[in-house]
């Protein structure tokens, strides 16, 4: 299995969890974090993915904002808007636990952020195999 095949499988798991996560609505303070992490989680997995899969055909991207610039310009996602949006609320994630931003992303990862991922992964799918 090649460096990229094992990102993509781990990206795939994660994101399989992360629909788990948010398949019932929060309650608790924990079932916030817990979709908060998942969300981080698949986010980190696919701009690593992207990033390996963009070095295989000698495109360097150290940074995930280069990376998602450089894979939006090749069709490998989609919605670059939506990306810039979905790296400042990894930025917020990584800094501060605040209850209304929970609340906030964890709607946003529910309503908007699943369905890019999962048409990322879509995409990145058939260059891994």
């Amino acid at each position: 299995m090649t460096k990229l095949q094992q990102s993509f499988k781990n990206l795939e798991r994660s994101f399989q969890s992360l629909k788990r996560a948010v398949a019932t609505p929060p309650i608790e303070e924990r079932d916030y974090a817990g979709i908060i992490q998942s969300f981080e989680f698949v986010y980190e997995l696919t701009w690593q993915t992207l990033k390996i899969l963009l070095e295989s055909n000698g495109i360097k991207s150290p940074f995930p904002r280069i990376t998602f610039e450089e894979a939006f310009k090749r069709d490998l996602i989609e919605g670059n808007e939506v990306w810039k949006l979905i790296m400042d609320a990894r930025n917020k994630t990584s800094h501060t636990y605040d209850q209304k931003l929970a609340v906030s992303l964890c709607k946003e990862i529910t309503e908007n952020y699943i369905t890019i991922f999962e048409k990322t992964i879509e995409k990145v799918k058939s260059q891994c195999s």
